[in-house]
């Protein structure tokens, strides 16, 4: 490798010389048109790769044409060796080997001997003229253009918005002149009266209200069911997100893309400081599911009411246990299993056999004795012997008692031990009467979860190439009230937060989170559909509706 350096010399606009300084290190120097070339030389009349300068075996260095022409006194060459005072032309350019200084190996000037000549005066000649009158006619059409644009982007759409009875007109045709000024594509769910803008736009020239959006979706819930906490909320919030406008996180004419933003930034801007915008919350603050998102809340049913219900964090084990009121061991319910009827009924059993899977998101149909259990147990409902078998209802026990004194007076009193101990208690927990009951004991109430997380939403579908096992550790399960819902720390092996990580998918708040009421919460709060009263007061929340 050597040092070369590379003085251009060219002339401005008095015709002065000026000379601009470049050292280059390299093995060899190649001269030519192309962008590569280390000496890039912008000229028409040389070849992409027109010469090279390098050192022989002897140190010395030479210069080689390789698809152009080197001339030294009128008479080509294929090459010369380089020393001080060396004058050779490398097509229209003069190159001259100059004194090197001491810090490079050599030193060389480059100047544009030949230019290219002026074709200016020729080209003018050979122009013709342009047509007398082109330039007004041009003029005039561009004026008449000008004003139909105007006319069709702004007074058509003014006069539409602007004039009742055009307004009104407009309203019976599947188009719109106020159509121009849309900025995007419509999505498809606003797809079929996208082409009248005032639908949403009610006020002309004002910011879509939150009021537009709810004549259309009255049955959405608000963000806060409790109206009084959702006001104070969102006034606080106010100074986050700058509005309190469906419009805010919902953004139309953006379509493909889904009308809800997808990434946690507006989500962060109130949760990421909980307790600045509601003090006596028990959220805790959360930037991202990767990061500092707290453990999973489950819950627990504790009555029959849809609002009976407690909440329990997965990090507190010792109340995480399940009164659902069955004795139901899992392990006995996976994999190959004794039948009712002898030795040779063994039967494999998978998680659907129990657990059958309805609609899009999975999600699974309640779990009934019809359905489910009295293919293996309906012996647990017999009562004597093969002669004098007698069969009890399943359901109330009311309705046993009724069927034992029916059915076998005399052993009402055996059978219905028989019952406490070993049928109905089986499966069930039993409770003893209290005094004055006029039923001997009673099976416990049975509240068996449906949702476990009623705060989020969960697609089974979206995981169907995995196994219920994957999630659920069923296998070694002998009680019931064990919870087999995956934690956190189970879902982090395959999702990452907000960003995607190496064989982890990327996962927003949206991911998991409905920001209004999820699949459960309609039955927490019966009466969140809004009226024209919620409206109002939800709308209050900002000082200026329409802006």
């Amino acid at each position: 490798m050597f040092n070369c350096l590379l003085i251009k010399i060219t002339y401005n606009s008095r015709g002065l010389p000026v000379r601009s300084y470049r050292t280059i290190a390299a093995h060899e120097l190649m001269l030519g048109r192309g962008a590569e070339c280390n000496v890039h030389l912008p000229d028409p009349r040389l070849s992409m790769h027109h010469a090279v300068i390098k050192q022989n075996v002897e140190g010395h260095f030479v210069v080689q044409a390789l698809n152009g022409e080197l001339e030294i006194d009128g008479a080509l060459i294929p090459g010369t060796e380089l020393a001080y005072g060396t004058r050779l032309m490398v097509g229209p350019y003069e190159l001259k080997v100059e004194p090197a200084p001491p810090d490079v190996d050599l030193a060389i000037s480059l100047v544009l001997a030949h230019r290219l000549p002026d074709d200016f005066q020729d080209l003018k000649a050979r122009t013709h003229q342009p047509l007398a009158g082109a330039s007004s006619f041009k003029r005039r059409l561009s004026i008449f253009l000008a004003v139909m644009i105007a006319m069709i982007a702004l007074v058509m759409p003014l006069i539409q918005n602007l004039m009742p009875p055009v307004h009104k007109a407009m309203a019976e045709l599947p188009f719109g002149f106020d159509r121009v000024w849309s900025p995007g594509r419509i999505s498809a769910s606003h797809m079929h009266f996208g082409s009248q803008c005032f639908n949403c736009h009610q006020v002309p020239l004002q910011k879509v209200t939150d009021k537009a959006c709810m004549t259309c979706h009255q049955d959405i819930g608000p963000h806060i069911a409790d109206p009084a906490l959702h006001k104070n909320v969102f006034n606080s919030a106010h100074r986050f997100v700058g509005t309190t406008r469906c419009a805010e996180c919902h953004e139309e004419h953006k379509a493909p893309h889904p009308i809800a933003k997808q990434d946690n930034g507006m989500c962060v801007k109130c949760h990421g400081n909980i307790k600045a915008i509601d003090p006596k919350t028990t959220l805790s603050n959360v930037h991202d599911f990767d990061s500092d998102h707290p453990e999973f809340k489950l819950t627990f049913k504790t009555g029959d009411a849809a609002t009976e219900v407690e909440r329990i964090p997965q990090s507190d084990k010792a109340r995480l246990v399940e009164k659902s009121g069955l004795k139901f061991p899992h392990y006995q319910h996976t994999g190959k299993v004794q039948g009712p009827n002898g030795i040779w009924d063994v039967r494999e059993l998978s998680c659907t056999n129990c657990h059958v899977p309805e609609g899009k998101e999975m999600r699974f149909k309640p779990l009934t004795f019809k359905n489910n259990c009295v293919s293996c147990h309906a012996k647990e409902l017999e009562l004597g012997p093969k002669d004098l078998k007698i069969t009890v209802p399943h359901g109330n026990e009311q309705n046993v008692f009724n069927a034992l004194k029916l059915y076998a007076p005399k052993q009402f009193s055996s059978y219905s031990d028989n019952l406490k101990k070993n049928g109905c208690a089986y499966c069930h927990e039993i409770t003893e009467s209290k005094e004055g009951d006029t039923q001997p004991w009673h099976v416990a109430p049975l509240h068996i979860n449906q949702d476990w997380f009623s705060k989020a939403q969960f697609n089974h579908g979206a995981h169907r190439t995995q196994q219920c096992i994957s999630c659920h550790k069923v296998e070694e399960s002998e009680s019931s009230a064990d919870v087999a819902i995956p934690d956190r720390k189970s879902c982090l092996q395959c999702h990452s937060g907000n960003s995607p990580k190496h064989k982890r998918i990327a996962s927003n708040c949206m991911s998991c989170h409905n920001f209004h009421h999820s699949h459960y919460a309609d039955e927490l709060n019966p009466s969140t559909k809004l009226d024209n009263k919620d409206v109002d007061v939800l709308l209050s929340i900002a000082k200026k509706p329409n802006q």
